[in-house]
């Protein structure tokens, strides 16, 4: 399925009225993620004439896209952002997985694949586990996913762990001078 078709289909899943074609879901998808006009029709592929001739045409694609684009905005953003992150999501999944297969068949890997297959395996903890189901919904957290707050978070586990590694690192010459001084 093309990148416009798919665009189309979750603008489509989230505003069920549109009949307009690729170009018109698109543009829309573009104008809900908060694109000013010329550059959702930039990269929607569309010319702005045909952004006032779809106005003119469909007194509800101008309504949705005038003065009721706060909201929709308000009540669609959220889900377009959700069932996009989750398609995408989706496809970062499956090349995990292909390089988890041919990794578990004992395929030879490339380079790249075993860096990646090395970089991915930090992905799969418990924690991450959690935050994946929060965001899908399986855990109710009592408040809305924040990836600010989660990108702050791993930043700040990141740092306290090359804090220590730090420590470690200190404290390991001072053991030495330690050993050595109570084994003379």
């Amino acid at each position: 399925m093309s990148d416009e078709k798919e665009t189309e289909s979750i603008v489509q899943s989230i505003v069920p009225i549109l009949d307009g074609g690729d170009k018109k879901a698109k543009y829309l998808s573009y104008r809900i993620a908060n694109f000013p006009v010329m550059q959702a029709c930039e990269l929607a592929g569309c010319h702005f004439r045909s952004v006032r001739r779809w106005r003119e045409e469909d007194p509800e694609f101008a309504r949705l896209e005038g003065s009721g684009l706060t909201e929709v905005r308000k009540q669609l953003g959220n889900e377009f952002i959700n069932l996009e992150f989750t398609r995408n999501y989706h496809l970062v999944l499956q090349k995990d997985f292909e390089i988890l297969m041919k990794s578990a068949r004992k395929q030879e890997l490339t380079d790249k694949e075993q860096q990646y297959l090395l970089k991915l395996r930090n992905h799969y903890t418990p924690q991450h586990l959690s935050v994946i189901k929060q965001i899908v919904g399986e855990i109710d957290s009592g408040v809305e996913f924040d990836f600010t707050k989660l990108t702050l978070r791993i930043q700040r586990e990141r740092q306290e762990i090359e804090i220590l590694a730090e420590k470690k690192d200190e404290l390991l010459p001072m053991q030495a001078t330690n050993e050595d001084s109570m084994g003379r």
